[in-house]
């Protein structure tokens, strides 16, 4: 059996609520669970509200891949849903110590950005709303606030930078993934700029979308 095959195994287990099964199995593989693995398994966790083995997967993902901050976000989705607040301060805490990212999430799955992220699939299609989106701007007459940029550039590169920022870019992807009416929640793990707050507020009211966008 290949990875693949392990994966589906695990998948079913944790559909089936069967949780310390899924990670026997696993222990139990005659190959290395890879990240795909353990994440199936701490999806399960999550739906079975099972803290303590999601505590035990995740640093087994953590030592796979400690710089993928979806990973530390799920977890600290599963302490909020068991209102475990001081496990979610501590790992909120180290998440801002990260690289700035914005994620949301759809359908289960949490989609993380960073500032000029290119690597989603759907990168191309959020672009391009979101450049739609800024010439909608300026054509209502709404000047961003570029005395928000932290960088020192001309006119026109801040107006480009502004599409790139990570919270624009999640909340794009929440434009085109999310059905019309549904609220696109985005965070921050680091503090929003000024510039990407007004421009969520035009967002909103162009599109008819309520937009929540906060720091973690």
């Amino acid at each position: 059996p290949k990875l693949e095959h392990y994966s589906c195994m695990v998948d079913l287990l944790c559909r089936g609520g069967k949780l310390s099964d899924a990670y026997k199995f696993i222990n139990k593989m005659t190959i290395k669970p890879d990240v795909t693995i353990w994440s199936a398994l701490l999806c399960g966790c999550r739906f079975h509200h099972n803290v303590k083995l999601a505590e035990i997967v995740a640093e087994r993902i953590f030592e796979l891949e400690p710089e993928n901050m979806e990973y530390y976000v799920l977890l600290a989705n599963i302490y909020s849903e068991a209102e475990k607040w001081e496990e979610v301060k501590t790992l909120r805490d180290g998440i801002r110590n990260n690289r700035g990212c914005s994620w949301i999430e759809i359908k289960g799955k949490v989609n993380i950005f960073v500032a000029g992220n290119k690597d989603n699939p759907e990168a191309k299609r959020i672009q391009s709303l979101l450049e739609n989106l800024r010439m909608e701007m300026t054509k209502d007459g709404f000047s961003r606030k570029l005395k928000y940029s932290l960088v020192d550039k001309d006119e026109t590169e801040k107006e480009a930078a502004g599409c790139g920022h990570s919270e624009m870019l999640a909340i794009g992807f929440g434009l085109l993934k999310l059905p019309h009416g549904r609220t696109i929640r985005v965070t921050k793990n680091v503090k929003v700029c000024g510039e990407c707050h007004e421009t969520a507020k035009f967002i909103s009211k162009n599109v008819g979308r309520q937009i929540v966008l906060r720091d973690c």
